[in-house]
């Protein structure tokens, strides 16, 4: 049985009354995951990341991320960490929009190949430390300015070292409050998000499994440039996880239409 601890189950359950309920203001633009909305189309993403993991041992990422739209529906993520490299892809498939609100779902696949030799952990790393394949689904719910987000799909170690095997599911609850402004006056307004977000794995065997917490602020100026503080750490964990606590700084900064537009096909070349 994947959830066979009864604090994960408590703890997921509480969170998300706790949420479904809220009537405050919020944001999607998590920093732990991934929502259902894609980027601008036609735009370009540069992210530079740090993060300090610490545990039984303590390690250290540098992480640089290139990430476009072609289109409203269709956005892409390649990165590295200078010992891996990673390749992130995402399809919308449903979007019911309305004034101040919006339910999306979309379909994400994501690739890290690492050049670390495998490690024997019964958890499935997503730091670069081996290479794993992962895909699935994501829902993400919108209503005036506050947002929740639940992802879910199966995990897949390339190489495995352990008898726990190589295959999990892997799934996250994201939350968001918007702290600040209060009410908008222009795009060039700082905003100031509150994250919550849940993180975790179970493996298909049921030798282990982890759900992390973490919370997050995010600053952004002038609706391009974004700054990220976060926090995470284990709210179970039944793994032999070397690094467990993680804090981490990233800033982004978005390039509107720097794509072109895809030229329409005129009839003669149709034809």
């Amino acid at each position: 049985m994947l959830f066979k601890n009864k604090l994960f189950v408590s703890i997921f359950c509480m969170l998300g009354l706790c949420f479904s309920n809220l009537k405050l203001n919020a944001q999607e633009l998590y920093v732990s995951a991934e929502p259902a909305s894609t980027m601008p189309a036609r735009s370009i993403i540069i992210k530079q990341a740090y993060s300090t993991m610490t545990g039984e041992k303590t390690l250290h990422n540098f992480n640089s991320q290139l990430q476009f739209s072609l289109n409203k529906k269709w956005m892409a993520h390649i990165g590295t960490n200078y010992k891996s490299w990673d390749f992130y892809t995402q399809y919308r498939f449903f979007s019911k929009d309305a004034l101040y609100e919006h339910l999306r779902m979309a379909l994400y696949f994501k690739s890290i190949q690492s050049s670390s030799t495998a490690i024997p952990t019964n958890a499935i790393l997503l730091d670069g430390e081996e290479s794993v394949i992962q895909g699935g689904f994501i829902i993400t719910q919108l209503k005036h300015k506050w947002a929740s987000s639940l992802s879910v799909g199966p995990i897949v170690k390339r190489e495995s070292l352990s008898s726990n095997g190589a295959g999990g599911l892997q799934y996250s609850f994201s939350n968001g409050v918007l702290l600040y402004p209060t009410s908008y006056t222009s795009y060039g307004q700082t905003n100031v998000n509150l994250y919550l977000e849940l993180i975790g794995q179970s493996l298909f065997s049921g030798k282990a499994h982890y759900v992390d917490i973490a919370p997050a602020i995010q600053f952004i100026f002038n609706s391009q440039a974004k700054l990220n503080l976060s926090y995470r750490l284990p709210l179970v964990n039944q793994t032999n996880r070397a690094t467990y606590n993680t804090a981490s700084i990233s800033w982004d900064y978005l390039f509107f239409n720097a794509l072109p537009k895809r030229r329409p096909l005129k009839s003669k070349e149709i034809n």
